[in-house]
């Protein structure tokens, strides 16, 4: 057998396993109780507020979305399962603080790869920042009429190390709006698929202090200029 035939027959062969373990890391996730809970609670919210049915990725960053994905790196990110009450996506006014019995949230998993590292075996804080600076602000737009916005500050509380080859899943929380100006909790939190719920709601589960690795608060504006932002896919 010639030697390019050798070289071209392995680099199948890794393309075949790397395409094999992706779909592992993938219905690994989609096929858990975990994932199928908080997918079915965007699914349940938005038979009764329409809008949020038709919630629109409104920013396309390169980096996260294409140079920081594939194999050991971001192997996996769900869509953004929004959990937000038609008000808000239709008024736009100021909120003080939500209710007890209202709701803007948004939840987003991944799976983070070996290749995302800062110290050893430790996803890189920079990265984690990075996410979570996107996603507050995601929610964020949704209460701007304009659908648009830039961070202003963000402010970062790093509790436990998030380590290589994890799932995770960001959770992010309108907190208020006055004007221009909107604040966004986000967290994010370990998901260990093997553990045992042991009885327990699964947001409570997930949700646990234990599994919390990392929160921030993020301001985001809507500038008198938002109009010059282009927002679109290129």
């Amino acid at each position: 057998m010639e030697a390019s035939t050798l070289v071209n027959t392995a680099a199948s062969s890794v393309l075949d396993l790397t395409s094999g373990l992706q779909k592992v890391i993938e219905l690994t996730l989609y096929s858990h109780p975990i994932f199928q809970y908080y997918e079915n609670v965007n699914l349940n919210h938005s038979i009764a507020n329409k809008k949020n049915a038709l919630i629109e990725e409104n920013i396309w960053p390169h980096l996260t979305g294409h140079t920081l994905v594939g194999p050991d790196k971001i192997n996996l990110r769900s869509r953004g399962l929004y959990v937000i009450d038609e008000k808000f996506l239709t008024e736009f006014e100021d909120i003080d603080e939500l209710e007890p019995d209202q709701h803007n949230h948004s939840y987003t998993f991944f799976h983070l790869g070996s290749k995302l590292s800062g110290h050893t075996l430790i996803i890189h804080g920079g990265l984690l920042a990075t996410i979570l600076d996107e996603l507050t602000c995601r929610l964020a737009f949704q209460s701007f009429e304009s659908k648009k916005g830039v961070t202003a500050n963000l402010q970062l509380n790093y509790f436990k190390p998030c380590f290589v080859d994890s799932y995770v899943m960001l959770k992010c929380t309108l907190l208020d709006k006055k004007g221009r100006k909107c604040r966004v909790k986000g967290q994010v939190f370990l998901v260990d698929l093997k553990a045992d719920l042991e009885g327990k709601p699964v947001p409570e589960f997930v949700e646990d202090k234990a599994n919390l690795l990392t929160e921030c608060i993020c301001l985001v504006i809507e500038p008198k200029w938002v109009n010059e932002l282009n927002n679109t896919r290129h």
